[in-house]
């Protein structure tokens, strides 16, 4: 993580410290939105990349991604909140839908236990609280900066933090070609790209659009880790699949009618 965070987020502000080095220092020489910038920075971005790989390495990416997208569920809570609303009907089923679903991959059906490990379901719901504080904090910020430029400061500090708590020069890391160009990828195409793209949308269309939209990743993740990586489910997992992302899909039709 401190190498993925690091390293994309050094590309992006490069970027524009070759095209404007007195935009590309602006977010961090704002006193009034630096505060919001750390705060997307630990809470949001770096908080969610690191509770989701620790989600993953204790459970499986399937399960960890699901869970993570109960966060549409979560930002519709928090916007009913600060809109001093009650959710609407349809609103109402979507929240249900998400608790039960992230309860049965949870349970599987008894809550007198866990199918994954506490520790595990702990880190996955952190991540969830990370995607719905990146998507809620950074609204100024975004509305004066380029998007790009603030997610890029944000993964420089966040990646920063990290290499120091991980101590990351003590670290072996990637040794051959392939290593190499897997970390290459995964610091171009699932960090820079999709970060950069969600971030653009969410400030085109707003925090619940964009992450209802992203929300197909879960898809993606349970396919991929069935096909691929063998990674085995019963049919309750599947049932919490189906819950939490019918909550997405009843969210973005009721948006749609409105």
């Amino acid at each position: 993580m401190p190498y993925r965070l690091g390293l994309a987020g050094l590309a992006m502000v490069a970027y524009y410290l070759a095209r404007s080095p007195r935009l590309a220092l602006a977010p961090l020489k704002d006193r009034a939105l630096l505060p919001q910038l750390l705060i997307y920075a630990f809470f949001g971005l770096m908080m969610t990349q690191y509770s989701y790989f620790c989600g993953v390495e204790l459970s499986n990416a399937a399960v960890a991604t699901v869970i993570q997208y109960s966060a549409p569920a979560l930002i519709l809570a928090v916007v009913c909140f600060l809109q001093r609303r009650a959710p609407k009907k349809v609103e109402l089923i979507a929240l249900i839908f998400a608790v039960l679903g992230v309860v049965l991959l949870a349970t599987h059906g008894d809550l007198g236990s866990l199918v994954i490990s506490a520790e595990a379901l702990v880190w996955c719901l952190i991540s969830a609280l990370g995607v719905v504080i990146y998507s809620l904090i950074p609204t100024k910020l975004n509305q004066k900066y380029p998007v790009p430029l603030n997610l890029g400061w944000g993964m420089v500090i966040g990646g920063g933090a990290l290499a120091l708590y991980t101590r990351v020069w003590q670290l072996g890391g990637v040794s051959d070609a392939d290593g190499f160009a897997v970390l290459v990828a995964v610091v171009i195409l699932g960090t820079i790209c999709a970060s950069s793209f969600y971030m653009t949308g969410l400030k085109i269309i707003g925090a619940s659009r964009a992450s209802m939209i992203a929300c197909i990743e879960p898809v993606s993740a349970a396919a991929f880790a069935y096909f691929w990586l063998g990674t085995e489910f019963v049919f309750l997992d599947f049932a919490g699949f189906t819950l939490i992302i019918s909550c997405i899909f009843l969210l973005a039709k009721d948006r749609k009618k409105a």
